[in-house]
């Protein structure tokens, strides 16, 4: 259940004063429905606001099954299965409008670098060109401005190798290129994902063999890698992460035997990192996680020491930002540029009527309260860079949005 907080100034003040990410202390877990069928390594797409998880192993079973969750019914619904070989720890992403799956490993020790294109309006697949390099596994993966980038991974057992190079797919041409590489030693079990423009890969396994930290950020304009604030957990691989608005989270995964059940927040505009609740769920190790708009999602894995594998799934929720996502869709307000550059921005109410707003600055103070119709325009020479609270009333719906002036 959600707690009730208040959406008062007091408790928007006291969430600002923590080190690094917003409201870190009023993060909780909310059980979902669980997926029909338990699996550790599966791989996940989103599609139109769907979720689709696919494929994982089960016992001694790798398969080729896939569900698709749908966040607003809280449903799951079986879609057209893989025409492939079951796998796991597979390379997934969308693109175009269209799911892809590739690589994995099924079975002990078959590797696969094939590739597998989903349709969502006619619920079928049709192959696509393989993985250049050949078969590996454990990939990390993320998409920027339509093209698909993919790198590491692993095309043996525990010790490697464990790859450094890197590719980038175009959907529409159906053609792979070479990428940029990490400035790093290869690795496997590393996550990569999109957020605000720049690609981001964090955690893996090295060919040192150590569990790492690393966290990099890859930039499209300039084709570089630049590192970032160590994740403040363990090293480790295979975790859940998922953005949240324009943070990430990143929790569990493994540590050699151990499972983790820790999480974190990183918040870009401080280069900072900051603990969250605990990470409720039976065991997500080599689990699946995914965003939809800005709701995240985190569940299924792996226990190590009993084998089994889960099919629970938990959403990361923060009562303060709760009537966002449950507010009428027509009562939704929207704030871009965000981040704001330095022109200021723009609040935008999709449906007429007035909106009571106020924004409130990192120390709790508030900075600007207003009424407006339809647009409001925020100069730049009004606030300064950093975080920022919008908390907006309009036509009974109330929310709040972090906004980050740049």
């Amino acid at each position: 259940m959600r707690s009730d907080l208040p959406r008062s100034i007091l408790s928007i003040t006291a969430a600002f004063m923590l080190t690094g990410a917003l409201f870190a202390q009023t993060f909780q877990w909310e059980a979902k429905t669980s997926m029909p069928a338990p699996r550790w390594g599966a791989s996940t797409f989103v599609i139109n606001g769907k979720a689709y998880v696919l494929c994982g192993r089960s016992g001694a079973t790798d398969h080729t099954q896939m569900w698709q969750y749908d966040p607003v019914e809280n449903s799951w619904t079986p879609k057209a299965s893989l025409p492939a070989q079951g796998r796991r720890l597979a390379t997934a992403f969308s693109a175009n409008g269209h799911g892809f799956i590739g690589c994995g490993i099924t079975g002990s020790s078959t590797y696969l670098s094939d590739l597998w294109k989903y349709d969502p309006v006619a619920d079928s697949w049709t192959q696509a060109a393989s993985f250049p390099p050949g078969p590996r596994y454990n990939t990390w993966q993320f998409v920027l401005n339509g093209i698909a980038y993919v790198g590491g991974g692993n095309s043996g057992g525990a010790s490697g190798p464990f790859h450094n190079d890197a590719y980038q797919y175009n959907p529409i041409t159906n053609t792979w290129s070479t990428g940029y590489a990490i400035p790093d030693q290869g690795r496997h079990g590393a996550i990569g994902f999109a957020m605000n423009g720049r690609g981001y890969v964090v955690c893996g396994r090295e060919n040192s063999l150590q569990f790492v930290q690393d966290f990099w950020c890859f930039d499209p304009q300039s084709n570089t890698w630049n590192a970032l604030q160590s994740f403040a957990g363990s090293g480790r691989s295979s975790p859940l992460v998922f953005t949240y608005y324009n943070d990430v989270v990143v929790g569990c995964g493994r540590d050699g035997s151990i499972n983790y059940y820790d999480a974190y927040i990183y918040e870009p505009t401080t280069n900072s990192w900051a603990t969250i609740p605990d990470y409720p769920g039976a065991t997500a190790m080599a689990g699946t996680s995914f965003s939809i708009g800005n709701r995240s999602f985190g569940g299924l894995g792996w226990d190590l020491a009993t084998d089994l594998s889960h099919s629970d799934l938990w959403e990361l929720v923060k009562p303060d930002q709760t009537a966002i996502s449950e507010a009428n869709a027509a009562d939704v307000i929207h704030v871009h540029p965000n981040p704001a550059d330095g022109m200021g921005f723009r609040i935008v109410a999709e449906n007429p009527g007035s909106v009571n707003a106020t924004l409130i600055s990192s120390d709790g103070r508030v900075v600007r309260s207003w009424s407006f119709n339809g647009m409001s325009a925020v100069p730049q020479h009004e606030i300064t860079p950093g975080a920022y609270i919008l908390q907006w009333r309009q036509n009974g719906s109330v929310g709040t949005i972090k906004v980050i002036m740049q």
